[in-house]
């Protein structure tokens, strides 16, 4: 009796996992407060790389994710720099191509710096209305993106990689102002991958 209800069991397991392996459209919605992805991106104004996890909106018209950055001192120039990311990131249109989905993007970030090297209060040492506070900084950015599907049975769902061109706020700002400062000068690219669970 034992032996025949473990056997049961071990049918039903095996049944109910490859249907749902199968079909996605079977799939338990997993709960809303669990990420989409995970995101590993190089450079991009938010720092050298930058770690973090997003969440697919408005039936994936919004790529929404929370990001550490980190540049360490060798590169900084001055102190290693933390910063915090939201970013927000928008698929203009996609096309398929041999089970293969491209798609142009544009986006923005809101990041905060953490350290030294940023303030939210200008410092005693500079004259009043000298500096602006820069511990906030907003990016624009532009891109593409091709994504692939792995299929339902494994861990990693599927995977974007993608490329961006932007620029930060007070960059824009100087640009516009300045006619010393060309736009090509003040443009950075990024390039970053997202695993999908």
């Amino acid at each position: 009796m034992k032996n025949r209800n473990i056997f049961i069991l071990f049918i039903a397991l095996l049944f109910f996992s490859n249907v749902f392996g199968q079909d996605s459209t079977l799939i338990k919605d997993k709960a809303w407060y669990l990420p989409d992805y995970t995101k590993i991106q190089f450079a991009g104004n938010i720092g050298f790389f930058s770690v973090g996890f997003g969440f697919q909106f408005f039936n994936n018209h919004l790529y929404s994710e929370l990001l550490y950055g980190y540049v360490p001192a060798s590169i900084s120039k001055a102190e290693k720099i933390h910063t915090i990311t939201i970013k927000n990131t928008f698929p203009v249109f996609t096309k398929e191509i041999n089970k293969i989905a491209l798609s142009p993007i544009t986006g923005f970030t809101a990041s905060f710096e953490t350290g030294n090297n940023s303030f939210l209060k200008l410092p005693d040492k500079y004259p009043k209305s000298y500096y602006n506070t820069n511990a906030f900084h907003f990016t624009l950015f532009i891109g593409a993106k091709v994504h692939k599907n792995f299929g339902y049975q494994k861990f990693i769902k599927g995977a974007d990689v993608y490329f961006e061109l932007g620029t930060v706020d007070r960059y824009l700002w100087y640009a516009i102002l300045s006619k010393e400062v060309k736009f090509n000068q003040i443009l950075s690219s990024a390039i970053g991958i997202n695993l999908y669970f």
